[in-house]
């Protein structure tokens, strides 16, 4: 609930982050000239670069047009005329790419320069894309995920509450195609990886896709289920005014066996803040239980971090959040599931998130 007077400047400064800088100087890049666009992540160019004219647009994904007899309307034509506003026909444009340079289908994958002007990252910026990285093309996550953050809060073309995209692109493809998920999911603020069907745990702007589990494994990723016996940020109440009078954070145990935190470290920054708050000894949350931690004026109402470590710094599980409503809630729905992109105006401390 602490009243944050630097509100201002950190927007600024995170704002002019968010619009894009330079391209890397030590990624490969080729200059070229805009054709068409097939799609909101797809165009051609009139030059031939390594054997294709067909560019895919590196780790975003967008509504899919015409898959499988079946499309993603109306925010595929949303995504295709918005990229066609960006990338006339015409346009002067330079491809940057990443460790890999073409898919299985041939086109070439790269963050497309306008300018100073990350296409990509605008896609994602303004609603009309989700972040899809999948290792080892992992440029920009930092501020692609942050940007994909902000769009969900103020609730952009496909975040729009009253009118949400039901399915996300992959998740699209692979109902109507009939496939099960293939890829391994790592969270990149955890860096712990789920196997493919269990994708949900991870919330939409942590994911990073791996082929296989050694992909994962060798990005320094280790399995979810065996870390710091399995424990996690839960349901957050930033701020309490009439039905609660302390905020609170639920810690969730998913496993069959009680967990000892004691020493565990609940913290409102990623890298460490003024005052981390350190469990008690002999705390133990049960198998499939709760523990419950409840300070006063501990976090912004404008948006904070709450990060859960083990005794030696190491990040257990991390939630950011970009605002909060009196008395309600973040939380996993279900208990351990993905984070909710709404506030539970009736939170259910140390019981069963609905």
């Amino acid at each position: 609930m602490k009243n944050v007077l630097t509100l201002i400047c950190i927007v600024a400064v995170t704002s002019g982050l968010l619009m894009g800088v330079a391209p890397d100087v030590h990624a490969k890049s080729y200059t070229a000239t805009v054709e068409s666009v097939s799609d909101g992540d797809t165009i051609r160019i009139r030059e031939t670069i390594k054997g294709t004219n067909k560019i895919r647009l590196l780790s975003i994904d967008t509504p899919e047009m015409y898959y499988h007899g079946e499309s993603q309307e109306p925010w595929a034509t949303q995504a295709k005329t918005y990229l066609q506003q960006l990338l006339p026909p015409g346009t002067s444009i330079t491809l940057e790419t990443d460790v890999e340079e073409t898919d299985d289908y041939g086109r070439l994958l790269a963050h497309v320069w306008k300018g100073n002007r990350n296409i990509n990252h605008e896609m994602v910026r303004q609603g009309y894309a989700v972040t899809y990285f999948i290792w080892p093309n992992i440029q920009g996550i930092t501020s692609f995920r942050s940007s994909l953050v902000e769009a969900k809060r103020n609730e952009l073309q496909i975040w729009n509450a009253s009118n949400p995209l039901p399915e996300l692109p992959f998740e699209f493809r692979l109902r109507a195609s009939g496939r099960q998920p293939e890829k391994y999911v790592g969270n990149v603020q955890t860096h712990t990886y789920v196997q493919p069907d269990a994708y949900q745990q991870v919330p939409v702007e942590d994911r990073i896709f791996f082929w296989s589990e050694a992909d994962a494994r060798q990005a320094g990723y280790t399995p979810a289920d065996q870390n710091e016996g399995h424990i996690l940020l839960n349901e957050v109440m930033p701020d309490p005014h009439t039905s609660f009078k302390h905020e609170f954070v639920e810690l969730y145990n998913p496993g069959d066996q009680p967990v000892d935190i004691s020493g565990y470290i609940i913290d409102d920054r990623v890298g460490g803040g003024s005052s981390p708050y350190t469990i008690p000894d002999g705390t133990v949350i049960p198998a499939k239980g709760y523990w419950i931690w409840e300070p006063d004026y501990y976090f912004n109402n404008a948006g904070d971090d709450v990060t859960l470590k083990s005794p030696d710094g190491t990040i257990i599980d991390q939630y950011s959040y970009q605002f909060s409503s009196n008395d309600a809630s973040w939380y996993r729905s279900p208990d351990g599931g993905s984070w909710s992109e709404t506030m539970d105006q009736t939170p259910t401390k140390k019981d069963r998130n609905q």
